[in-house]
């Protein structure tokens, strides 16, 4: 605006904001066929401190987020994974996150603390945010507790490259969103509105801990990676199954990912090209409603070539709930998910993106019967 977002950026100062509206329309199968409109608001702002203060390595992040719904997402489609990703489930604003990162031998070895999305550097297996449903982003067996939007917490995270192609990552994290006495029946705070203090100070014994590492490479200078991590929530849990509620020990579990690009089409890394993706996930089915879980899935940006910024995608997904019926609500059942989407980008600020969806059990309850929901979106994507 007027040269300013330049002359902050040369000192520093990034200041970045993002509007995303999905009309959702439930077109069938679901247990209410209907109507939503999910939005959310972030505006961010990153601190390079070197520049600006003379801190050598360190940088500053902060990012403000607003969100809400005209219905509840899940009175139309209550499924596992959770079918749009900016779904905040309640009206939520909040200082999503505010941390610290500070470089210590170069970017060979790093540390950020602060209030963290953990699905920033964690299990991240695409590039981007097109796709619509959480599954593209995150492991089935993490869907409960991972810090992630709308329920980033405060946390400690070591990023490490020890050698050329190879990356480690361990991350400590507040989890008593998840928590629940036993004895009492109390529940944990809302990591996603509060602050530090239950990370800091106040915390009932349950934590959310993650590490993953794995090598990067190229093939004829197009990028790929392979990770694989390990997952475990401490403390006391609350379940929910056939049998009702009641508390159990927090899950544990392993993960891997990976991803391969597949070439250039402008030869100057502007466009992503093809990009084909995958996940997996285990976890104790004692511990946790999701036993395992899977995801596929492919964007390629540029398909057409009279429109290089349009980006089409493709994903399968798949995860198999626990037979324990105390965990889950559909014990020894499975929900497979099917999206596709075409990204047309208007201009540099704004897009506009169809996406239609099959979720093969829509009802995370099983004795509700539903074999099936479609689910067309049209998200209105703004950059300012």
């Amino acid at each position: 605006m007027f040269g300013v977002r330049t002359v902050l950026q040369d000192a520093g100062l990034t200041l970045q904001g993002t509007a995303t509206l999905d009309f959702v329309n439930v077109l069938n199968g679901a247990p209410v066929n209907g109507f939503t409109m999910i939005s959310l608001i972030d505006i961010n702002l990153t601190i390079e401190a070197e520049k600006l203060l003379g801190l050598k390595g360190a940088t500053f992040f902060a990012d403000f987020q607003t969100a809400g719904q005209t219905r509840s997402p899940a009175e139309l489609v209550p499924d596992y994974w959770g079918f749009d990703v900016i779904n905040s489930y309640s009206p939520y604003t909040a200082l999503a996150q505010y941390w610290y990162q500070q470089e210590i031998i170069g970017d060979r070895l790093q540390f950020k603390f602060g209030k963290i999305d953990a699905n920033v550097d964690f299990a991240v297996p695409c590039t981007g945010l097109n796709f619509i449903n959480s599954a593209a982003y995150y492991p089935s067996t993490m869907v409960q507790d991972m810090p992630t939007y709308p329920l980033q917490a405060g946390g400690l995270e070591i990023l490490a490259q020890p050698f050329d192609n190879f990356e480690a990552r361990f991350g400590f994290f507040d989890g008593s969103n998840n928590y629940a006495n036993p004895t009492t029946g109390a529940t944990g705070s809302n990591t996603g509105t509060n602050g530090l203090s239950t990370f800091l100070w106040d915390n009932p014994g349950s934590y959310f801990l993650i590490a993953e590492a794995g090598p990067n490479w190229k093939i004829d200078d197009n990028e790929g990676k392979f990770r694989a991590g390990w997952f475990e929530q401490t403390g006391s849990t609350d379940t929910n199954g056939v049998t009702g509620s009641g508390f159990g020990t927090g899950p544990y579990g392993v993960y891997a990912y990976a991803n391969q690009h597949f070439f250039d089409p402008d030869g100057n890394e502007k466009n992503l090209g093809l990009e084909v993706f995958g996940q997996f996930s285990w976890s104790d089915p004692t511990r946790n409603p999701s036993q395992w879980g899977m995801m596929l899935g492919a964007q390629w940006q540029g398909v057409i070539e009279s429109r290089p910024n349009d980006t089409v995608g493709f994903l399968w997904a798949y995860t198999k709930f626990s037979s324990n019926e105390a965990l889950s609500t559909s014990p020894g059942s499975s929900e497979a998910i099917l999206e596709a989407f075409y990204n047309v980008q208007i201009n540099p600020w704004f897009s506009i993106e169809p996406d239609i969806q099959y979720i093969s059990q829509p009802s995370s309850d099983a004795t509700s019967n539903i074999s099936g929901a479609w689910l067309l979106t049209v998200r209105l994507s703004f950059v300012f």
